[in-house]
């Protein structure tokens, strides 16, 4: 703009800054990518967390979404526009976990399944082995695949499954009949190599609510 008002050439069509258009863009993105930054949330237990990282969220492509300025504006296109993700969650917006999602509470070993807004699952669990510093990696993940009958496999180990739900890499959510309990300290000395381990019949449940893509918190 020059005094206020906008630039125009001579054919009357704006004057488009670059530079402006892809600081406006990244200014978006701030604003409201949350991929790989701190959210907080309310935990089941009752107090607010904040959580960074995970392989969750949505996150803005800035090149395209220049691109597309650089080009309807000018042109004096006005329209609503849903823009160009690079990744994106099951809700736009700050909030994109929703009201549906799994929620691991690695301090008391419990897991919990919402489905818009109602808890329809809670079970104790095991997760990764502390002592081994296997533990579980914080952060916001996704339910990316379901398998039946898989066998999970590492260094040293084979181990069967019914249910697996990968979560993040090869890390996942998995009954394990090897286990007769659940819950409490055990994952600090006997925990898994990284998985939630969970009771078979929960498990069992927890498959056939949980479609892909839904958050684990």
């Amino acid at each position: 703009t020059e005094n206020g008002l906008p630039v125009l050439n001579e054919s009357g069509e704006l004057v488009m800054e670059k530079e402006q258009v892809e600081a406006f863009i990244k200014e978006l993105a701030g604003e409201y990518d949350t991929y790989g930054g701190e959210r907080s949330f309310l935990s089941t237990r009752g107090d607010v967390v904040t959580i960074e990282g995970g392989t969750y969220g949505t996150q803005l492509d800035q090149k395209a979404e220049v691109e597309y300025l650089m080009e309807s504006i000018p042109a004096g296109e006005s329209c609503v526009h849903i823009p160009a993700y690079k990744r994106q969650g099951l809700h736009r917006g700050k909030d994109d976990i929703g009201d549906t999602y799994i929620e691991i509470d690695m301090t008391q070993q419990k897991m919990y399944y919402y489905e818009e807004g109602d808890l329809l699952l809670e079970t104790e669990v095991v997760t990764g082995n502390l002592s081994r510093k296997w533990g579980t990696p914080e952060g916001v993940n996704y339910v990316y695949n379901k398998q039946r009958n898989r066998v999970l496999r590492g260094e040293g180990y084979a181990s069967p499954v019914k249910y697996w739900m990968p979560v993040k890499g090869g890390i996942g959510i998995h009954d394990a009949s090897w286990r007769t309990e659940f819950g409490g300290e055990i994952y600090k000395k006997n925990g898994s190599h990284g998985c939630i381990n969970t009771p078979s019949q929960k498990m069992a449940e927890l498959y056939e609510m949980v479609e892909t893509g839904t958050p684990v918190v």
